[in-house]
């Protein structure tokens, strides 16, 4: 039993790293979809930026940011954490960091053009994802790709709706093995204006995943 809480309370530890860390990595990339004078940019996002500039950047981080804290989510559960208070640290994560990023990016703004500030950062980076439309690449295995989501979404909500713990656990683990086999697909494309397509669909992808539960 003492083993038990021991590895719960690990669990949960690493569940608020990731997060802080999705938090910071999603928060920083709102405010790339312009150009800046500087970017600090994850070593594993590098070959990124290389190649789709700061737009690709952007998208690339919103995506790399929602994915920690996803699998964030999948730590704090295996430690049988609640869902609610999860939700809770995740938003106030999020507003940490962007509060952050404002503060040191403007110091003379006042709190109350702060908050808004950073509202309207957030909501324009998750319009401009949202707002996406599925590529056409005529590659019949990316084609194939976006209709094994829909079905799995699809699988994902009856499990949900039905409360069917195991069965949501492992769609849970088939997104993780989607996700993996995205990163595959995206090598093959040809062009960077089609892998930046392709990264900025598969976050809307993602939000709709999210917003599943």
């Amino acid at each position: 039993m003492e083993n038990n809480k021991t590895v719960n309370l690990a669990e949960k530890a690493k569940a608020i790293a990731i997060t802080l860390i999705g938090a910071g990595i999603f928060s920083q990339g709102t405010f790339y979809f312009k150009a800046q004078n500087s970017y600090n940019i994850p070593r594993i996002l590098y070959p990124v930026f290389e190649l789709l500039g700061h737009v690709g950047l952007a998208v690339a981080m919103l995506f790399l940011g929602l994915a920690l804290v996803y699998w964030a989510y999948t730590k704090w559960k295996n430690g049988n954490g609640k869902p609610n208070i999860f939700g809770m640290i995740a938003v106030a994560a999020f507003g940490l960091f962007f509060a952050i990023l404002l503060i040191t990016g403007n110091k003379k703004t006042t709190t109350e053009e702060l908050m808004k500030a950073s509202e309207e950062a957030r909501a324009k980076g998750i319009e401009k994802i949202q707002a996406t439309d599925k590529p056409d690449f005529g590659i019949p295995e990316v084609d194939a790709h976006f209709a094994a989501f829909e079905k799995l979404l699809q699988e994902y909500k009856a499990a949900y709706k039905n409360e069917n713990e195991h069965e949501m656990a492992a769609k849970q683990n088939a997104f993780i093995e989607w996700n993996k086999k995205s990163a595959e697909l995206m090598q093959k494309l040809q062009t960077p204006e089609q892998k930046q397509q392709f990264s900025q669909y598969l976050g809307k992808l993602s939000m709709q995943w999210q917003a599943a539960k």
